[in-house]
């Protein structure tokens, strides 16, 4: 049980950033030599990502100082290992596991089956199945999940895509796939989706042409281990970013976040809000540009839209968000978020559901949010579901501090997923 009655104060390093830990995992152990990952996130998704590759036969092992080390011969060392039976993964809740493996594991030609939990099976995987088929690999899926059976790998001269959703996810795989095979891969991004993978290949010694919206890799390149420090999530930091600009008295500064553009669209948007948000000693770190955040309160935000490009910079961040713009002066609008719909819950859905039990005024449209603020939320008469939805518990959390509900911190089974430290680094705010 937690209150909070005087802000939130001091300053923390949140989660390490998910998308570049599973990213840095899966290229040391395409690299030759050891890779040593530094600061890495350690929550469900990631290990579920080191077993992947353990079972490819790469060594990897976390130190006592919680970093990675990936000890590997590289891609032609997997490739020439014989594997008797399809490999059996089962990637648990991770969809950026799943999509950056079959990805792999298509590039290596490594028969395989891919299954995972209930909410993995509901995510679609024929958005990139589909694509790497076309490039002369034997892939199927269950009806556009899982289970996805791989038998044969792709066949092709060249990888040459445009993007038709905005999925970071998608891109890398077809780099990997590209890299792995041997192959050219040319991506061209009009969304302009995260570039972590864009920005880490050069650590590890690929040379990577980026034009605007064109990503070309060359086939003929040879991954080396590299070191790589991970930064602070963004997706981590966002919840507080609202919570601190919502409470009044809040005074926080998170370090090294990550403030890759195509990841920071929340700043851009709570400050057009009004938000009092501030970017100290600025910095790059392989590639990814950081910086300290900080947080102070302000006593009134303004209702803004959110469509378009910006969508795609700030997609996992939107549900708290929702919560900044339930709270501001005037009508607000989401526009052009469809994905949410095929993420760990249908989060329109979900997002709307628990805000309206906060006495917010959100109705769900087919691809976002109609909000019209309120001067404040009340605590819901009854315990609400988080779906198995790391975020949505996060977001019920934030709700719950703002309403000064003495009801329990929400599951930390699901926060896990993205965050194992968030109920410990809630602690550290409120009491600083």
């Amino acid at each position: 049980m937690m209150t909070i009655q005087n802000g939130l104060n001091g300053q923390l390093r949140v989660a390490s950033d998910k998308s570049i830990t599973h990213r840095a995992i899966i290229l040391g152990a395409m690299a030759v030599g050891k890779t040593h990952i530094m600061q890495p996130l350690l929550s469900d998704d990631i290990r579920q990502t080191i077993h992947g590759v353990q079972q490819l036969g790469v060594d990897v092992v976390i130190t006592e100082h919680n970093d990675i080390i990936i000890d590997s011969l590289g891609i032609a060392d997997i490739q020439k290992r014989q594997f008797d039976e399809p490999i059996v993964f089962n990637f648990g809740n991770s969809g950026t596991t799943t999509r950056l493996m079959i990805g792999l594991l298509a590039g290596l030609g490594i028969p395989a089956v891919i299954t995972g939990d209930a909410s993995l099976s509901r995510r679609p995987m024929n958005r990139i199945v589909d694509l790497l088929t076309g490039y002369g690999a034997d892939i199927t899926t269950t009806d556009g999940h899982l289970p996805v059976t791989i038998r044969g790998g792709i066949m092709t001269d060249v990888i040459n895509e445009t993007l038709k959703v905005p999925s970071a996810q998608i891109k890398t795989s077809l780099l990997l796939a590209g890299l792995s095979a041997g192959v050219p891969v040319i991506v061209f991004d009009d969304f302009q989706t995260r570039n972590h993978t864009e920005n880490m290949l050069p650590s590890f010694g690929v040379t990577v042409d980026c034009q605007g919206g064109m990503i070309f890799v060359s086939g003929d390149q040879r991954l080396t281990a590299t070191t790589v420090s991970v930064p602070a999530d963004m997706s981590s930091a966002a919840f507080w970013l609202v919570g601190a600009t919502l409470q009044p008295g809040s005074d926080i500064v998170l370090q090294d976040v990550n403030v890759n553009e195509t990841r920071s669209g929340i700043v851009k948007v709570l400050r057009r809000m009004g938000a009092s948000i501030t970017l100290l000693n600025e910095r790059v770190q392989n590639g990814e540009p950081i910086a300290d955040v900080r947080v102070v309160s302000v006593s009134q935000l303004i209702g803004t839209t959110v469509q378009g490009e910006e969508v795609t910079t700030m997609i996992d961040e939107l549900p708290i968000l929702t919560l900044a713009l339930a709270r501001a002066d005037g009508d607000s609008r989401v526009m052009d978020a469809g994905e949410l719909r095929v993420k760990e819950s249908d989060r329109i859905s979900t997002v709307s559901e628990t805000l309206v039990a906060y006495g917010a005024d959100v109705k769900p449209t087919p691809d976002g949010f109609l909000i019209t603020g309120v001067s404040r939320l009340q605590a819901p008469a009854e315990s609400l579901s988080d779906h198995g939805d790391h975020r949505i518990a996060m977001l019920q959390s934030i709700a719950q501090l703002l309403t000064s509900n003495d009801a329990p911190i929400a599951d930390q089974a699901a926060i896990a997923v993205s965050y194992p430290d968030f109920k410990r680094d809630m602690e550290v705010l409120m009491h600083a």
